[in-house]
């Protein structure tokens, strides 16, 4: 049981970078607009996913750093739905 749930604890984390790497690569190819719902959804669920990850490893500064930029991007993911 202890094996799986170190297996599942790496997907967690491995889940949250891959969904905010992409929101940045598809970004920064132009693919997709910083205030596009899409890449603000990719950041929140990327946020969301390292903040269980660093909350599980007790890495204080990840969990901060990702819990305020997820902040951020809920507040613009607001506005961009206020403002459509």
């Amino acid at each position: 049981m202890l094996f799986l749930r170190k297996y599942i604890e790496e997907a967690i984390g491995w889940t949250g970078a891959a969904f905010s790497l992409s929101a940045f690569s598809l970004n920064s190819l132009n693919f997709i607009g910083s205030q596009s719902a899409a890449y603000l959804w990719m950041n929140i669920i990327g946020c969301f996913f390292l903040i269980l990850y660093a909350l599980n490893k007790k890495a204080h500064a990840s969990w901060v750093l990702n819990g305020i930029w997820m902040l951020m991007t809920m507040i613009a993911l607001i506005k961009v739905y206020m403002d459509g």
